[in-house]
């Protein structure tokens, strides 16, 4: 019997500051040498500064609370929000709904649900040039019964697995990549998730940032 495919919950709606800071040290102890996640995605040393740059602002805060003080620790608070989000995105990718993996990651879950079967690999996936800079659009026919899409992003070699990174996750059939070189080929595949768990990659799709 397929074994139950967990999800990442990271509980950050309406986290407070001191909140997300303890979640988000808590999860870099836990990944520091762990075997199961060897390259974490954004790097521990840059949620860890993100961490320590949100604490000063905090503090900075506490002893004035004017409205500087209160902008500098809003910004700080949602750069950190953010790379806490995109580690949960690593731990689920990697992790591939493993209970026990995610738990070692520092990280709780959401209930799984039942079993549905093996998703399709998603089909028509198109890259697209954006007008704007630095920006292409993607876009795939929807799977029904999927959870979640996992997006990988290869800037060399397709035919090289390593190339391939993980982009994003997202609950949507298309996907704005941001912040690529300009002139530079990239390839786009993605894979449904479901209840039983991820299924095939989809052929892959590729376009040159504008």
């Amino acid at each position: 019997m397929k074994q139950a495919y967990y999800w990442v919950s990271l509980g950050l709606t309406g986290i407070t500051s001191p909140a997300l800071l303890v979640k988000a040290r808590n999860m870099v102890v836990k990944l520091t040498a762990n075997p199961a996640f060897a390259t974490p995605s954004p790097a521990l040393a840059t949620v860890t500064t993100a961490a320590d740059d949100l604490e000063k602002a905090i503090n900075a805060y506490d002893l004035n609370r004017g409205p500087g003080e209160l902008i500098d620790r809003d910004v700080a608070f949602a750069k950190l929000k953010g790379l806490v989000t995109d580690l949960g995105g690593y731990v689920q990718s990697v992790s591939n709904g493993d209970l026990e993996l995610i738990k070692s990651a520092g990280c709780v879950v959401r209930k799984p649900s039942q079993p549905v079967g093996m998703m399709p690999k998603p089909r028509d996936v198109v890259a697209e040039n954006s007008l704007l800079r630095g920006r292409i659009e993607v876009r795939w026919r929807g799977v029904r019964g999927r959870s979640m899409y996992e997006l990988e992003l290869c800037s060399g070699d397709p035919n090289i697995e390593a190339n391939w990174k993980l982009l994003a996750l997202t609950s949507k059939n298309r996907f704005t990549a941001e912040g690529l070189d300009s002139d530079a080929v990239y390839y786009f595949r993605v894979k449904a998730i479901g209840a039983a768990g991820a299924g095939p990659l989809s052929d892959s799709a590729h376009a040159k940032a504008a």
